[in-house]
């Protein structure tokens, strides 16, 4: 009978087994932070475009605010002068063609409808965090959460004082005169800004003059009194509006120190 000799193999040393553990290790060890500064970088990019498209709206928000301002600055002063010629008119001194041509100018007033796509779409996909300059995040949150807000309450504010306004001069300021205007031009397709100016040139010139549904010196003081309640209300709305433009300018300011986008 044959007998077979069995071969041993020799056993592996320890360290054997400590440098695959080692290389295994470092393999998954590279691969995470392979994949971490992936991550790192495409949050940086994500970061960066969602400045430059916050730079984007606040560039718009700062045409709205020069825009809006210069136009009501001019409201504000026909305002000041339909107080003046109140003023007068309480004392007897009815000057109607003037009147009527400032009740027409300071019939409205500008808004600004702010951009907040930027902002919006940086919270509502949890990526505020990727500011990591905790300044300039400082700085979001108190033009999007305090500077505007403060405008949108000012904003409402001089509305309803707007509104009352208009309801209250309708006891004073009769319509009739314009008729022609409209009954001429019904759907308006052919009336160009010209034409209107016109129109309400030649009415606003008329002889005799326009005369007021009340002329009452109480009255006419209560209107006094809205008019000056919505000339204050728009002076403040343009203060905010100021307030507010210099914030967003210093925030693209800040936000271009610190990412640098080409011009």
């Amino acid at each position: 009978m044959e007998v077979h000799a069995h071969t041993h193999t020799s056993r592996k040393k320890w360290t054997h087994y400590f440098w695959e553990f080692l290389m295994l290790f470092l393999a998954v060890f590279c691969g995470f932070l392979a994949e971490y500064q992936l991550e790192h970088k495409i949050e940086k990019e994500r970061a960066r475009k969602y400045m430059y498209d916050m730079v984007e709206n606040l560039k718009y928000d700062t045409i709205r605010y020069n825009r809006n301002l210069v136009n009501n600055e001019t409201i504000g002063k026909q305002l000041d002068s339909l107080r003046a010629e109140i003023s007068h008119a309480v004392n007897g001194q009815i000057n109607g063609n003037r009147l009527y041509e400032l009740w027409l100018k300071c019939s409205d007033f500008n808004s600004v409808v702010f951009n907040r796509t930027a902002i919006t779409q940086l919270k509502n996909s949890g990526s505020f965090r990727l500011i990591k300059n905790d300044v300039m995040s400082s700085s979001i949150s108190d033009y999007y959460e305090r500077k505007i807000s403060a405008c949108e309450d000012q904003e409402e504010k001089l509305r309803r004082s707007n509104e009352r306004l208009s309801i209250s001069s309708a006891r004073f300021f009769y319509y009739e005169p314009f008729d022609q205007m409209l009954s001429t031009e019904t759907t308006f397709k052919e009336l160009t800004p010209d034409s209107i100016i016109s129109r309400n040139n030649k009415i606003l010139n008329s002889d005799p003059p326009l005369t007021l549904l009340n002329n009452n010196p109480a009255d006419l003081k209560l209107l006094y009194n809205d008019v000056a309640i919505n000339e204050n209300n728009m002076k403040e709305y343009n203060a905010y509006l100021r307030w507010a433009r210099e914030t967003a300018i210093a925030l693209m300011q800040e936000i271009d120190k610190e990412y640098h986008f080409k011009k």
